[in-house]
């Protein structure tokens, strides 16, 4: 290649010291990069598009508050009962302000403690008679389930009961069950008002979660 040949290229292509221009990239006879079209800049989010964001997440939010709470609903209405315990009726194993949790899906057996419903309240109470079972109710407190003494540890003796017509030997109706407290002095169970029937009652004792430390 002749002395003028090269003079006339590097003419035509000077070399400014820059490297060149990596692949995919452009430049004009200047060496000013070109945009290649769809390598534009997405154009910043506006404060209306930011808006819209923030409610969608607030509706998903609401919306996933909504089903926990109705979960929540179902679960204490179809399968547990949730209550506290006020009273002394079930001394000493349920004691006053003790937390309850009861079974719905279990029907009561027998010894089990159960949380059912009387005249429109929550109740408390061992079941001590189960359907068929015939009750007898001594004048000095001794109970006898068909002849039998029941296997049960009681602290405190059985008393005749303070009101009501229930007499003695008492046969459990179908589909109810003969309830007693376990303190048994001066507190009203079916020795007043009789066997509960199973619908009245809401399922045996699951959970006991004691509030206060004595």
């Amino acid at each position: 290649m002749s002395e003028e040949t090269s003079v006339k290229q590097a003419a035509l292509h000077p070399y400014d010291g820059r490297p060149p221009e990596p692949s995919g990239g452009t430049a004009d006879s200047t060496g000013t990069a070109i945009q290649v079209p769809g390598e534009e800049k997405a154009p910043k989010q506006g404060k209306k598009h930011r808006r819209k964001s923030t409610g969608q997440l607030l509706a998903g939010l609401l919306i996933k508050l909504a089903l926990i709470a109705a979960a929540i609903w179902c679960l204490l209405s179809f399968v547990l009962g949730l209550t506290i315990h006020y009273g002394n009726n079930m001394y000493p194993a349920i004691r006053d302000g003790d937390l309850i949790v009861a079974y719905r899906l279990k029907r009561p057996f027998l010894s089990a403690a159960v949380l059912y419903r009387h005249e429109g309240k929550l109740c408390m109470g061992r079941v001590a008679g189960m359907p068929g079972n015939e009750i007898f109710i001594s004048e000095d407190g001794a109970v006898t389930v068909n002849g039998t003494a029941p296997a049960e540890e009681i602290f405190y003796p059985t008393h005749p009961a303070r009101s009501g017509t229930v007499t003695y030997p008492y046969t459990v109706g179908a589909d109810q069950v003969f309830i007693l407290n376990d303190f048994r002095s001066d507190t009203d169970d079916s020795r007043s008002f009789g066997a509960v029937d199973m619908d009245d009652v809401i399922g045996p004792v699951l959970l006991t979660m004691r509030r206060r430390g004595f």
